[in-house]
């Protein structure tokens, strides 16, 4: 979850090829009033919030959330504002953000399958071949 950016207008940039296959970058934005609030380097270690988001998923562009902070502030949250794993950070000096999901809840890794056994016909052909030796 994106809370601030080196940009202005708290923008950063990131490539998704690792995800879709696109290699133009995409803009994600911090929440204007957390971009304001990041301004001051030691407001991280002060810095206390709770979230309510969608239970983790495979959809890659979708992503809803409220956070709470500060007295009574609450913003809502998007797309916009969540980086994926796997993505990579251009054109941007640095950003600041939190894990939403982590381990197996990761957009990518619930979209990854596990790999086919592949095997060529010669391969196939071949171990028949040993087992009638064997058998013979």
């Amino acid at each position: 979850m994106l809370l601030r950016s080196s940009e202005s207008k708290g923008v950063c940039y990131v490539e998704t090829k690792n995800l879709d296959g696109e290699t133009n970058l995409k803009h994600k934005i911090a929440e204007k009033s957390l971009n304001k609030k990041f301004e001051d380097p030691n407001a991280v270690h002060n810095f206390r919030c709770g979230l309510v988001c969608e239970e983790a998923n495979d959809l890659i562009y979708k992503f809803e959330g409220t956070i709470f902070f500060g007295a009574d502030k609450r913003k809502s949250l998007s797309s916009e504002n969540f980086a994926l794993r796997g993505s990579s950070l251009k054109n941007t000096e640095y950003v600041i953000g939190f894990i939403v999901y982590a381990g197996h809840q990761t957009k990518i890794m619930m979209n990854s399958t596990g790999s086919k056994f592949k095997m060529s016909r010669i391969e196939r052909e071949t171990n028949k071949q040993i087992i009638i030796v064997f058998v013979v």
